[in-house]
């Protein structure tokens, strides 16, 4: 039984991946984390988010 998705994430995870790997072709990996690092902190949502677990993760190996 198959049926009529609307939403594929699968999809969509492969779409950013690609769009992801053209913006870093010709980079190094480290300058390409540090883009993509600026782009988390700046998002509404998940730059909160990744500071939250930041200072958990700074707690817990104390």
């Amino acid at each position: 039984m198959t049926t009529d998705k609307k939403f594929d994430c699968v999809k969509m995870k492969w779409d950013i991946q690609q769009e992801i790997a053209k913006e870093s072709s010709g980079i190094s990996d480290e300058q390409s984390h540090r883009i993509q690092m600026q782009k988390v902190m700046q998002n509404p949502i998940l730059g909160p988010f990744y500071k939250k677990l930041h200072r958990a993760g700074e707690t817990v190996k104390k």
